[in-house]
């Protein structure tokens, strides 16, 4: 206990000691051979017996003569008559100048500055020719943020490329830095100004450096610029959005050109202020938006939209973008390294070094991407070939019809005008991916649903199930505008025709529509998907009675709810899983990036069908990580990790946010029950909306189920057969249902605001046809 006592004591005693050097970066100077001078540092001795010394004068002085006279060649002897001539007998002890670190406790033996740095820099020539290296020390470097920044000012310090560095942060160094900041334990905790103005000051104790250890603010800001004299280079290496946009727009005023390096990458941004004073900051990426707002934004969600176009979303790296994902699930901060770091810092002073000495004056960003520069060779891309077939055109539709007798002319003759109006309502109903798998042809009397197969035949449209319940949904808006409309169908499904053939109708006018069929076809235009999370709201068992009914009236059909708060969790943890698979699977992957969603509204516009990501209700923070899911390396790595828990995280909260899960289905995997699903999904989905219910399709699971189950040629691997069958067993227990019953429609039933935006159609133009009369 006693000598417990003694250590503690000690310890304490020296962390009192250090405390008062805590903040210390600065050396003191002691030039000896001034009396005043060499009495400071015998009291200096006295008081500090403790103090290392080191004195190594002599060996500098060997690089002194060397340096000066390059031609003559030494031996030990000659080398140290040639220091003697040069000291001109002064006392080599009293000779350049002594520098003391508190924080080291230890006192060196130097040359004096001009000396030093003449002979520190000596290897720099001619890569640095003497005239450069004067021009260098006369220039002034800001650097913000000191991760990366550290990097950046140490190399910047050796290669001596100012005369003065301006170092700017107000964080403390945290064990976590060490992977990346070349620094020790013992400063953790330490201001990083401070950590990084010591080490310039133990490698060239002459080399201004003046700290800003709260960062960079807008009370500081001027100083940091202009004090003392302007600066001539800014480097911004800063985490912070709005203080890289406050201080360019200084720098701007002030014609201080920008050098930004970003780790990943080595993405490398220039901004010559001083030569284009009207050049937008950041390249013009943030034009766009109001940055006046921005410290106001409390959330991250709030403020990717300004940070995403300056960081480059779709120029990452496939592993940040995988990084990314995972951030705040299995990793809690962005990823950087070492080795990106450092040689980021030695690009950087590189730079530098030509802005400053006027050997490079272009603006613009640029990556020194090692993983492309240097790696192995790869093999050739193995994309996965799209096979599409053509849309049939009119003369083929006719030749169709006749050649299979379907062309009859019972039906009443309708206007044009009115077909058009059924057809308008038909194409609003839903589709996978906004597939819109339909053409309508009216001939002889007759409307005839094909199948439009340029639409059809996506990974997960496994023999058509997917289009055949958007075609059975299109029918059901159809009969329901028809029925609103006064008119009286006559049709029937042409089983023995699919895929080609789906359906067809003849009308009848003088139909008095019932009240039901007018309700719920007033919904047709205002139904749309909706993917929020649900409000909390009182579950209504008459309300799911209602639609379970309404479903059920189409032959065969069953409607199934789930309410259980556990078994939504379960649920969603399956549906989240198998999106996951989606994604890992490269066809599945293909298709959603390239097939279903549409990225811009260029996309929207030109191809008239697909997903709009600005459709999907998603938080800016979760379409960021939608678009970091494009890049197929990126999707590749996070397999290899087993990441992309988020994906299901986001499943599960939604899935809990709702009133109730549905689930449609009929007795057996038919072409024609899953037209029949389509049809009831749709009334459902048209009287959830008359009562003021939102519905969500989740069919992925149910997709996945029939692959395994029932597609004819299933290209699922081993491993995710047996993981589907796992997720199968898990489902039908939950639902209570037996092998081979056809799981058509899974969908979320919940209260929320409706979607402000909805899924592009197409023109009628382009899915109705006439024939000849």
């Amino acid at each position: 206990m006693h000598l417990n006592n003694e250590i503690s004591k000690s310890i304490k005693d020296f962390i009192t000691r250090s405390q008062q050097y805590r903040d210390s970066y600065t050396p003191v100077f002691y030039r000896i051979n001034n009396p005043e001078e060499e009495t400071k540092l015998k009291n200096l001795l006295i008081e500090k017996p403790f103090i290392q010394v080191f004195d190594t004068i002599n060996n500098q002085l060997k690089d002194l003569v060397k340096g000066l006279n390059p031609s003559v060649i030494h031996n030990e002897t000659t080398i140290n008559e040639a220091i003697n001539r040069y000291l001109q007998n002064k006392e080599i002890l009293k000779y350049g100048v002594w520098v003391y670190y508190p924080w080291l406790e230890k006192l060196v033996h130097i040359l004096d500055e001009e000396e030093y740095i003449l002979v520190r820099t000596n290897r720099n020539k001619h890569k640095i020719t003497q005239e450069e290296q004067d021009l260098l020390r006369q220039k002034k470097i800001g650097v913000i943020g000191l991760s990366v920044g550290q990097s950046v000012s140490l190399t910047l310090a050796i290669e001596r490329g100012c005369g003065e560095l301006r170092i700017a942060d107000f964080d403390v160094l945290d064990l976590t830095n060490l992977n990346r900041i070349r620094s020790g334990v013992q400063n953790v905790d330490l201001k990083k100004t401070v950590i990084v103005a010591r080490e310039i000051a133990e490698l060239d104790p002459f080399l201004k450096v003046t700290c800003f250890d709260d960062g960079i603010t807008e009370a500081n800001i001027d100083r940091f610029l202009s004090e003392n004299g302007q600066l001539d280079l800014l480097i911004d290496e800063c985490d912070s959005f709005d203080i890289k946009i406050s201080a360019r727009k200084k720098a701007k005023e002030l014609k201080i050109p920008v050098l930004m390096e970003g780790s990943d990458r080595c993405t490398i941004d220039i901004e010559r202020f001083d030569l284009e004073p009207d050049r937008p900051v950041l390249h013009g990426f943030v034009d766009h938006m109001d940055m006046s707002v921005y410290k106001s934004l409390k959330t991250m969600d709030e403020r990717i939209p300004y940070i995403a176009p300056v960081t480059g979303i779709e120029t990452l790296s496939p592993r940040m973008k995988a990084s990314a994902i995972e951030i705040m699930t299995t990793i809690s901060t962005w990823p950087q390294l070492a080795s990106a770091v450092t040689y980021g810092g030695g690009i950087t002073a590189d730079i530098s070094r030509k802005i400053l000495l006027g050997e490079l004056n272009i603006s613009g960003r640029f990556f020194i991407d090692m993983d492309e520069l240097i790696s192995d060779k790869k093999n050739e891309s193995t994309k996965i070939e799209e096979v599409t077939e053509q849309k049939m055109t009119v003369t083929e539709i006719e030749a169709y019809i006749h050649n299979n007798n379907l062309g009859d002319d019972n039906g009443e003759i309708i206007d044009e005008s009115i077909i058009e109006t059924l057809i308008k309502s038909a194409s609003k109903a839903p589709s996978g991916g906004n597939n819109q798998p339909w053409h309508w042809h009216y001939q002889n009397n007759t409307l005839h649903l094909l199948m439009d197969r340029s639409a059809v035949g996506a990974y997960l449209d496994p023999d058509y199930i997917s289009s055949y319940i958007s075609l059975g949904a299109a029918i059901e808006n159809l009969l329901l505008e028809a029925s609103a409309n006064g008119l009286e169908v006559k049709w029937k499904f042409t089983p023995e025709h699919l895929p080609n053939h789906v359906a067809l109708f003849r009308f009848k006018t003088g139909y008095n529509a019932d009240e039901l069929d007018k309700k719920l076809a007033a919904q047709i235009n205002s139904r749309h998907t909706n993917r929020k999370h649900g409000l909390p709201v009182e579950l209504n068992n008459d309300d799911l009675l209602q639609l379970k009914n309404l479903a059920e009236t189409i032959e065969g059909v069953n409607l199934q709810w789930l309410i259980d708060d556990e078994q939504k969790k379960a649920l969603g943890d399956i549906s989240g899983s198998t999106d996951l698979l989606r994604i890992f699977t490269p066809k599945a992957h293909q298709d959603f990036i390239s097939r279903e969603m549409r990225w811009t509204q260029e996309e929207i516009e030109n191809s008239e069908d697909g997903i709009g990501i600005n459709t999907l209700d998603m938080s800016n923070n979760d379409q960021i990580g939608l678009r970091l899911i494009k890049d197929e390396r990126a999707v590749t790595f996070l397999n290899k990790i087993n990441g992309g828990s988020a994906f299901r995280k986001t499943a599960i909260r939604q899935f809990q946010s709702s009133t109730s899960i549905g689930l449609i289905t009929l007795p057996d995997a038919s072409s024609l029950n899953y037209l029949k699903g389509g049809m009831a999904a749709e009334k459902l989905w048209l009287a959830a909306a008359d009562l003021g219910y939102q519905i969500h399709p989740v069919n992925v699971p149910v997709i996945f189920f029939y692959k395994q189950n029932f597609q004819k040629e299933n290209d699922l691997s081993l491993a995710n057969n047996r993981h589907i069958s796992e997720l199968h067993e898990k489902f039908k227990e939950l639902f209570n249902i037996t092998n081979n019953i056809a799981e058509v429609f899974l969908f979320r039933l919940f209260k929320a605001d409706k979607s402000e935006r909805r899924t592009i159609r197409k023109p009628i133009i382009k899915t109705l046809s006439f024939g000849n009369k």
